[in-house]
């Protein structure tokens, strides 16, 4: 697994929402996916260096990885020909959905006929949708429409296209993850010393 230092602009993110409605987002990926496993129920892009992330939630929203996720499993992955200019780009394309209502009502295209999920969208996107629509935009992807958060991680797990570059609990900030990934003294020390000033 590759070690990073800082997560970066255009990296991508899957959770697993542990109430009902994630529970039922599973069940019903698992029920249509041809490995008949879903392990996240959601998903979302971080769009800068200090892990803010652009996700579809009830309004389309950013908020902090670490503040949002700290203590659950989650796992970031990296396209390999991922660039801040491109990440920039993707962001553009996406970021008028900032602050507009979850596309709630095309979850029952997803739970009761997901074929259908690829149509009817009036430009709005579901979580994992957004996820695909900022990859569009960034030119590493070709379709957004239809896919569901089980799909992105098979994308991200399985294409050789992407590194995973982390899988697991979340830690409560950004330094403790970069300590867990790189087990160098002198880095060790560098961090913490970059930890202590604030």
């Amino acid at each position: 697994m590759p070690i990073i230092l800082t997560l970066k602009p255009g990296d991508i993110f899957l959770s697993r929402n542990p109430m009902m409605l994630g529970r039922l987002i599973n069940w019903v990926q698992a029920f249509t996916s041809k490995d008949n496993q879903s392990e996240y129920s959601h998903a979302g892009v971080i769009i800068d260096y200090k892990a803010t992330t652009f996700e579809a939630l009830w309004t389309n929203n950013c908020q902090n990885l670490f503040e949002a996720y700290g203590g659950k499993k989650v796992l970031i992955a990296r396209h390999k020909a991922m660039t801040p200019d491109r990440a920039m780009v993707g962001w553009n394309g996406v970021k008028h959905h900032k602050g507009k209502i979850y596309a709630g009502h095309r979850l029952l295209f997803f739970l009761i006929c997901p074929p259908l999920a690829k149509y009817f969208c009036l430009g709005m996107a579901v979580c994992s949708e957004m996820v695909m629509k900022f990859l569009c935009k960034a030119g590493l992807s070709k379709a957004w429409k239809g896919h569901n958060p089980d799909d992105v991680h098979d994308m991200v797990a399985h294409w050789k296209e992407y590194d995973v570059i982390f899988e697991g609990i979340l830690p409560l900030d950004a330094y403790t993850l970069a300590e867990q990934q790189y087990n160098d003294p002198y880095v060790d020390n560098y961090l913490k010393l970059k930890k202590n000033r604030g």
